[in-house]
């Protein structure tokens, strides 16, 4: 399977580099907005102005919009 461009990849919390599991698989822990003294905890499927891309994706994107649509 290739590998989407960056410009391809969604931005979702998921596969943002600041992300740490929570309430695997809809919750994350996002770092850089706990630094911010921001709401830390948001949804997976969600993303805020400082999203960056990992450079690997995470399970926790599929398996987010799998529970999502049950």
């Amino acid at each position: 399977m290739a590998r989407k461009k960056a410009s391809e990849t969604a931005k979702f919390c998921g596969n943002c580099t600041s992300h740490n599991a929570y309430d695997y698989p809809s919750q994350v822990f996002c770092t850089r907005r706990f630094l911010r003294k921001k709401e830390a905890v948001v949804q997976t499927l969600w993303h805020c102005e400082d999203w960056v891309q990992n450079a690997q994706e995470c399970h926790c994107i599929r398996d987010a919009k799998e529970r999502k649509n049950k």
